[in-house]
């Protein structure tokens, strides 16, 4: 923490600076305080830099890419001023060591905050490649900050993590990178994969106090980089056969973010790991800092820094969680203050030895490789195009742009990981357990996550129903057997083999469910038949024998009738393509009432049948209503940004969600727009999401493949996102997140084989 000299700017937006604390590559970073005396640390383009169009348009993306990842380890975006003389984005004040200063004080950091740290990098960058698609490139001993509370990422993209800048021919912009990949000496684009090797780096030099390609001349560095296998000799040997991994020369031999994070900490890194987390003597520089803050002339800073919004701490797998209240009034976790303690007087100031020799901190261990140089023109380079041909102007000096702080992620109640590591099904909410297919079926308490029982017995048994009117018995499909169990313990009431219902019938396929009335398909040798089977008297209803295309694949229950759909019998006149043909099945004798198509909906359409006769479909990748009874079209829009996935109609309102980063909602009576909101994913990633709203009606959920997005149900705003990186269990394929059920205040998530308890409003 230095003083200002005469040529630093004294005020920024609505802030007041008071202290410089730290210098990148291509910046200044500011110890300031807003009206109300808050401290904020703001980051400030070099002057010489900001004058560039192309310094500026990716300093504006990097702003961007800041806001859409505050959450775990990235502190929230107060507000952003790119526009002005000197671009800046603020954040709220935390007193911290950079890596490199922490290193250059004490050494190498032990194991365990080794671990702690790249898992909250890891976890940090899957999030990144979710959001934006490419690679991160923040990583850097300078950016990286320690605080009391864990680790905080403070860079947002090639700016933040540069070693050096400088302005190039016709105002384009030269980056020098910090740390170099194969592929970079190999003069190829950075991908997703280079931020893992770069995360190796630093590792390396944060657990054994060098990089792991140092030894040598400093100008082979890139050579050994790209040819040489990394040393990895000062590491703790528990860390190396991971880090090595994550230096391996081919992109697609590393591992994926997700799993570094779950094998330095299984079940995720907690966010707030408290001030034991590091040695003594770290823990005392950050709280000598935090008093050098405090001691500035000018409005108090350190006792009034904002605490910073809850941050996404790791789940507690399998009961481990604090008991909870009953499920329909669940609490908050408590989060215990934590303080910093009371700094060393030691004789000499050693933050203020680091702050005098501070461009000699990394003349030992990552100097052989910060600041090298990729390609033949020594840098990276950016033209300032952003996209329109336009660049703004470099003396255009409109007013600060405050940005609405975003949600940090919920603290999840509970996570459960479900023992073998696969789910046969969905799980059923029944009273206050959740009941979990698996290969032995378990029962979790839903107020604690806490395993209740298991059942071996149970082996199998999937496509579960609540049982009719008795809420205390579940209703399950086995390999051999309809299954009538009991909720509390996992005790078998009774068994229906299907044998009694049909000689040879093989395992049937729950289409619909509708009170103590299931609807079912099954094979009996060659012939498949639909039945309707009351599973409160255990009887069989009616049987249907299937025609061609009937396979049930779509079904819902609606006033008592099974709606259906199939192919229809041939295209209409002049149709290229084979319409969806609906129809109603009788609930008492299993005969056809009606059948009719809608529009030109198609087979493979999204359909929702809503409770008062609106049939939703994304009939061409628009949204239609139809009129159950009449086939008449109510309404209908054309595509969004993408194509719409499954839509959802709950209290009036259709949300919707499309194949990119859309959800929108959308007046059930007549298609008019409520609202469009995003769920920040990468603009270039095409995915299925879907939609499910919580009982209240407050809060809608998006869920895809790399995240749960909570929207506001009255404006759209994006309230938090939540992903689980880090977690016991990481396969290959996860598949995107499910919604289990979603109560008044909490939702049930699924995904891969944990499932999580996320508060909601």
């Amino acid at each position: 923490m230095e003083a200002l000299t005469a040529e630093e700017p004294r005020e920024l937006g609505p802030y007041r600076m008071r202290a410089r604390l730290r210098e990148t590559g291509t910046a200044r970073v500011y110890l300031a305080h807003g009206a109300d005396g808050r401290g904020v640390s703001v980051t400030a383009a070099r002057p010489d830099l900001a004058a560039l169009p192309a310094f500026r348009t990716r300093f504006r993306a990097e702003a961007q890419a800041a806001e859409r990842l505050a959450g775990p380890w990235v502190p929230p975006v107060l507000a952003t001023g790119p526009e002005e003389w000197l671009p800046w984005l603020a954040t709220p004040f935390t007193a911290a060591l950079t890596l490199a200063e922490a290193v250059a004080l004490a050494g190498p950091l032990p194991e365990p905050a080794v671990r702690t740290l790249g898992a909250a990098l890891a976890a940090t960058l899957e999030r990144a490649h979710a959001v934006t698609g490419e690679a991160f490139q923040g990583l850097g001993p300078d950016v990286v900050l320690l605080t009391a509370e864990g680790p905080l990422v403070t860079a947002f993209g090639v700016l933040g993590g540069a070693s050096a800048a400088s302005a190039g021919e016709g105002g384009s912009l030269g980056v020098t990178v910090g740390y170099l990949t194969p592929e970079q000496v190999a003069g190829e684009k950075p991908g997703p994969a280079a931020d893992v090797f770069m995360l190796g780096m630093l590792l390396a030099y944060a657990a054994g106090g060098a990089g792991p390609f140092d030894s040598g001349p400093a100008d082979a560095a890139a050579h050994r980089i790209a040819h040489s296998v990394p040393d990895l000799t000062p590491v703790p040997a528990a860390l190396r056969p991971l880090l090595g991994r994550c230096l391996a020369k081919a992109p697609g031999a590393r591992p994926a973010p997700a799993e570094v994070a779950a094998e330095l900490v299984p079940g995720g890194a907690d966010p707030a790991p408290g001030a034991g987390w590091l040695p003594p003597r770290l823990t005392a520089a950050i709280a000598e800092r935090a008093a050098q803050a405090q001691e500035l002339p000018g409005p108090a800073v350190a006792d009034r820094v904002p605490e910073p919004a809850a941050p996404l701490p790791a789940p507690a797998l399998n009961g481990q969680a604090p008991p909870q209240p009953a499920w329909s009034a669940p609490q908050p976790l408590p989060v215990p203050p934590t303080r910093a303690p009371e700094p060393a007087r030691p004789a000499t100031n050693a933050l203020s030895r680091l702050a005098a020799d501070r461009r000699s901190l990394l003349t030992a261990g990552l100097a052989a490789v910060a600041g090298l140089a990729v390609g033949a023109a020594g840098v990276l380079a950016f033209d300032g195009d952003d996209g329109d041909g336009k660049a703004p102007a470099a003396d255009s000096k409109p007013a600060a742009r405050p940005q609405p702080v975003p949600g940090a992620p919920p603290a999840a109640r509970w996570g459960y990981a479900v023992p073998g590591g696969k789910l046969l099904g969905t799980p059923l909410v029944q009273g206050a357990v959740l009941v979990v297919p698996g290969a032995a079926p378990t029962g979790v308490d839903l107020r604690t996550g806490k395993q209740l029982w298991t059942r071996p017995e149970l082996a199998g048994l999937a496509q579960l129903q609540p049982a009719g009117p008795d809420p205390a018995v579940a209703f399950g499909v086995g390999p051999t057997d309809f299954t009538w169990f009991a909720v509390a313990d996992g005790a078998i009431r009774q068994k229906v083999a299907y044998a009694q219902l049909a000689p040879g019938m093989g395992t049937p396929e729950v289409r619909a469910h509708d009170g103590t009335t299931v609807w079912f398909t099954a094979t009996v040798g060659k012939d498949t038949a639909l039945y309707a089977y009351d599973i409160a008297t255990r009887t069989t209803l009616w049987r249907r024998p299937l025609g061609r295309g009937e396979t049930f694949e779509w079904a819902t229950a609606v006033g008592g009738r099974l709606i259906a759909r199939r192919p229809a019998a041939a295209p209409p006149k002049g149709a290229k393509q084979v319409l969806a043909e609906f129809f109603a099945v009788d609930p008492k004798t299993g005969k056809d009432l009606w059948a009719r198509s809608y529009g030109t909906v198609l087979p493979t359409d999204a359909a929702v049948l809503s409770p008062d006769g609106t049939l939703l479909t994304t009939a061409g990748g628009g949204l239609q209503a139809f009129d159950l009874e009449t086939a008449k079209l109510r309404w209908q829009r054309g595509k969004g940004m993408g194509t719409y996935g499954t839509p959802l109609l709950d209290k009036g309102v259709v949300y919707a969600p499309d194949t990119t980063t859309k959800v929108a909602a959308v007046a059930a009576p007549d298609g008019r727009e409520v609202w469009v909101g995003s769920t920040d994913l990468a603009p270039t990633t095409s995915v299925e999401t879907r939609a499910v709203a919580s009982a209240s009606g407050r809060t809608v959920l998006a869920l895809d493949p790399f995240q749960v997005t909570a929207l506001d149900a009255a404006s759209g705003e994006r309230l938090w996102k939540f992903q689980d990186a880090g977690t016991l269990e990481q396969s290959a394929d996860r598949g995107t997140y499910r919604a289990v059920a979603a109560g008044a205040d909490a939702a049930v998530v699924w995904h891969g084989a944990t499932l999580y308890a996320l508060p909601v409003r």
